[in-house]
């Protein structure tokens, strides 16, 4: 049985996490952008986690510390999600240092997609359905502004109890 986290709620605080490319300190201008957007569209509040604005060389050679950022994320309780700042290809890096029963015992949506699979697996296995979407720099970082069908979508997704009804 597949644990289902809470939806998410205007108010909510929700964590932006970098699992693989330091994205968000090489482009800094397109990670405020997409936090601008989806605190804007949803009415939540980012927060970074601690080395998630870091350089990328940094990132590249700290798989722990990327791991341990997701891992307060979850053991966090005032936070109610988890975003990815971008994929990549690097997060299978963190698979070692990643603490299932954490993730088990405190269950938020965590979404993100592309390297980010690899994080979400570690998820289903801990028994926490996740959810395949945008991350903070692809997706809510979009230069003309949030697409409206992504938007409706993670209404119905992640902000809503009801069924989500036809895709």
């Amino acid at each position: 049985m597949r644990i289902k986290p809470l939806r998410l709620q205007a108010g909510d605080k929700v964590a932006a996490v970098t699992l693989s490319w330091g994205g968000p300190g090489t482009f800094p201008h397109r990670y405020q952008a997409g936090k601008q957007q989806l605190e804007a569209a949803f009415g939540v509040t980012v927060i970074e986690t601690p080395h998630a604005l870091r350089d990328p060389d940094w990132i590249a050679a700290n798989p722990q510390a990327r791991a341990d950022d997701l891992m307060e994320a979850f053991a966090d309780p005032s936070i109610r999600g988890i975003i990815a700042t971008i994929g990549g290809d690097d997060s299978i890096r963190t698979l070692p240092y990643l603490d299932l029963e954490v993730i088990r015992q405190n269950p938020k949506v965590f979404m993100g997609f592309s390297d980010t699979t690899v994080t979400h697996l570690a998820c289903w296995k801990a028994g926490l359905s996740s959810f395949y979407g945008p991350s903070m720099m692809a997706g809510f970082g979009e230069n003309a502004g949030l697409f409206p069908y992504m938007v409706e979508s993670l209404r119905r997704t992640v902000f809503s109890a009801d069924p989500i009804g036809q895709i």
